[in-house]
């Protein structure tokens, strides 16, 4: 399996950076909250491309470690830290 890398994410890298940033708790109380925002502010070309990196995000870090794909969320500017794998695709997919 390839090596899931940053650059292969450039949506979820301007989702997360621009929602999921280090005020997110302050601005929206949860992670969820803060992609149910970025939904809401999105068109839908935005929308449906940021679905189809979430999906390809999901395949791609399915085997790595959690401390793994914590990291690779914080090289896509996010400064949220799902507690559980389950966590990270119940936010990620909630929208």
């Amino acid at each position: 399996m390839k090596q899931a890398n940053a650059s292969d994410f450039p949506a979820l890298r301007k989702v997360f950076s621009g929602y999921l940033h280090e005020d997110f708790l302050e601005e929206h109380a949860s992670a969820r909250a803060a992609l149910e925002a970025f939904i809401e502010d999105a068109n839908e070309k935005e929308r449906k491309r940021f679905r189809a990196e979430v999906t390809r995000f999901l395949e791609a870090t399915s085997e790595m470690e959690l401390a793994e794909v914590r990291a690779l969320l914080g090289s896509l500017g996010a400064r949220w830290t799902p507690p559980s794998r389950k966590a990270l695709i119940a936010t990620l997919t909630s929208g």
